[in-house]
């Protein structure tokens, strides 16, 4: 009998408009994206996704235009030519050795030069919130866009720590040595590290708009994955997050296209799909462990979302 679900290494993002099953391949920022609601096994086990700004942005006529993610956290470093960036409410040009952050929610496009070159490295905000988690203050400053210029007078890649790690990066993941993916996940926590410490300490008051309702949108989201099983009330979560439930369900609709509510409806269905799919537990245990009061409620909660009972579900999918 199986009790727990197995730990599946996954890349790319979830639409939540989109149906479950439908599949959207790369989109083009060249991350995976599977478009269901449930997780699926893939060949190859990152947590991350690397690839060449070329590789993908002349598929697009070096022009990517305006768009955004919502839970998929990237890093754009220029090795050289030039892009020129909008950003929310900004424009901005990138050059040769200049590397730029986008949150989730971040509205981004990008007009690059003909002579381009760099890499676009991609993870799913779960992901980066795990690697980080050791670091709460640190992934705190990664809310926001965070610009680090590595050039250095020299141009010596070796005393240039961006530059050292990006390329390390580089070479291990397209690499097949032995510990790969321990190097893969440290390499990148140290990237990340650098590139938060060199951000300004965050003060709210100097933040954009944007900005701002994606931070408080990040602490939703790691409020629902603590007291998700708890089934707290809206209040609740708007009153720690400093907000009204209105103001909540607007920033949940403006960042991740669905109210407050349902991303908390999502994430016990999303637990609720993997406990039925990867485990042998009673419908009964479901529900107990996902705090709903009975099986019946859980079973009517489930059915009316996924418009079929949980022990069909599971037979379905099996």
């Amino acid at each position: 009998m199986r009790n727990s679900i197995p730990i599946y290494k996954l890349y790319g993002e979830r639409d939540p408009n989109q149906r479950s099953g439908a599949s959207n391949g790369f989109d083009i920022d060249g991350i995976a994206s599977d478009g269901s609601s449930d997780p699926q096994p893939i060949t190859e086990p990152e947590f991350f996704h690397l690839e060449s700004i070329p590789e993908r942005s002349r598929l697009h006529d070096l022009h990517i235009k305006p768009h955004r993610h919502t839970n998929l956290f990237q890093l754009l470093y220029i090795t050289h030519g030039q892009a020129e960036i909008s950003f929310d409410d900004q424009n901005l040009t990138m050059h040769t050795g200049q590397l730029i952050t986008v949150p989730p929610g971040t509205v981004h496009g990008f007009k690059f030069s003909d002579d381009i070159d760099g890499w676009v490295i991609s993870l799913t905000d779960y992901h980066l919130q795990e690697i980080l988690s050791p670091a709460p203050k640190l992934l705190a400053r990664l809310d926001h866009a965070i610009c680090v210029d590595s050039r250095t007078q020299d141009d010596d890649s070796s005393t240039n720590p961006v530059a050292f790690l990006i390329s390390q990066l580089a070479s291990e993941y397209y690499g097949h040595s032995t510990g790969r993916l321990f190097a893969l996940r440290h390499l990148l926590g140290l990237l990340l590290l650098d590139v938060g410490r060199s951000a300004p300490q965050g003060d709210p008051a100097h933040l954009s708009r944007q900005e701002q309702k994606t931070a408080k949108f990040r602490k939703f989201q790691m409020m629902v994955e603590t007291f998700y099983k708890q089934h707290k009330s809206l209040e609740f979560y708007a009153r720690e997050i400093g907000v009204t439930t209105t103001q909540l369900n607007r920033i949940a609709k403006d960042i991740y296209g669905m109210t407050a509510s349902e991303v908390l409806q999502n994430r016990l269905m999303l637990e609720a799909k993997r406990t039925l799919i990867y485990t042998d537990i009673a419908v009964q245990q479901i529900a107990d462990e996902l705090g709903f009061r009975d099986a019946g409620y859980f079973s009517r909660f489930f059915a009316k979302r996924a418009g079929l009972p949980p022990a069909q579900f599971r037979s379905d999918h099996r």
